[in-house]
């Protein structure tokens, strides 16, 4: 597994693996394929992008993603991790979104 975050341009693009995500045009490849994110889902990915093999509570999920006022229950979280993992084309639970029970969500 590899992980670069470069500024390419005025582009900004993290990745991991085969997973490329362009922040400023807010667009997400796996395997050169373009994947179709909801802003929730895209936010979550770009999390988990920024610091890969950091286990992200539910809790600060959902703070960098809605903010630190955001009434959302932790567990809405759950969802949309669930949604993201379809998206990529996910088949198990090994890759590239990793649950660690009770805590959070891992990338790698």
């Amino acid at each position: 597994m590899t992980w670069a975050r470069a500024a390419i341009g005025t582009d900004l693009e993290l990745e991991f693996d085969d997973i490329l995500l362009e922040i400023e045009c807010l667009r997400v490849r796996r395997g050169g394929r373009l994947v179709r994110l909801g802003s929730i889902e895209f936010g979550i990915l770009a999390v988990l992008l920024e610091s890969p093999s950091h286990i992200w509570t539910r809790a600060a999920l959902v703070e960098r993603v809605w903010g630190q006022r955001a009434a959302v229950n932790r567990r809405v979280i759950d969802v949309h991790v669930a949604r993201l993992r379809k998206a990529l084309g996910q088949t198990d639970n090994k890759y590239p979104i990793r649950t660690v029970r009770g805590v959070g969500y891992v990338l790698g």
